[in-house]
């Protein structure tokens, strides 16, 4: 990255930070003072980090994008996440996003759905959304009738057992019932987020109706947008 970009990127952080309000006055100064500063200081520790991580790619970054109202906006957007976490996990796939937004131009309706999503999720839950990548729907729903092509085919796989190995790893701690419902939990709260669909939901065979739930799933075209969204190769 040569000066010249590394300067406006700098100066949009310095932008960011500035709007960003913070609480005092007659509540508890000392309290949010100090909240304060360890807001200012992931935020500083993150555009190091990010403004590091920068330097050792070997991209061509468009002076259009980062200047554009779009890329200000995400990059504001981020920063606002950035100062309630600490996962380093989840910084690097907000600076992921970010060096996403520098290069190519993203056009969604559901931007700040996912950032929201990248810091409501637990950690487990991303890598239970990336097990299942490749399920879904694939194919065409938009042939003729009577056409030759082909038609759109569905995906489902279950992860269960692969699933409650993670969870175990992760949480060593809980009981074998504790890890069956945490497992629940995670499949519950990705269904309700519109990210999974259980088939037994939406299966109308005996087959479907007769399987365990939260067993056999796929992944929704808005949870590969989301998976996409947050990854930069």
């Amino acid at each position: 990255m040569d000066d010249k970009n590394k300067e406006i990127i700098t100066s949009i952080v310095k932008a960011s930070i500035s709007t960003i309000p913070y609480i005092g006055g007659a509540l508890n100064e000392v309290l949010f003072d100090y909240r304060s500063r360890i807001e200012q200081k992931r935020i500083n520790n993150f555009v190091e980090q990010f403004l590091n991580y920068l330097s050792t790619l070997e991209i061509e970054i468009d002076e259009n994008i980062i200047n554009s109202e779009e890329f200000n906006d995400i990059f504001f957007a981020v920063i606002k996440r950035v100062i309630d976490t600490k996962s380093e996990y989840k910084l690097k796939i907000f600076r992921n996003i970010l060096v996403s937004g520098m290069t190519t131009e993203y056009q969604s309706d559901f931007k700040e759905t996912f950032l929201d999503l990248v810091t409501r999720l637990d950690y487990i839950e991303l890598e239970i959304l990336s097990l299942y990548e490749n399920t879904g729907r694939e194919g065409s729903m938009d042939i003729e009738e009577g056409s030759d092509g082909a038609v759109s085919t569905l995906k489902s796989a279950s992860y269960k057992d692969k699933i409650l190995e993670i969870i175990k790893r992760e949480a060593g701690h809980l009981t074998t019932i504790e890890v069956h419902g945490r497992y629940e939990f995670y499949i519950c709260d990705l269904i309700s987020k519109s990210l999974l669909v259980d088939t037994k939901i939406v299966g109308n065979t005996y087959r479907d109706a007769s399987r365990e739930g939260f067993s056999v799933l796929y992944i929704t075209d808005f949870g590969k947008e989301f998976m996409k969204f947050i990854r930069y190769s």
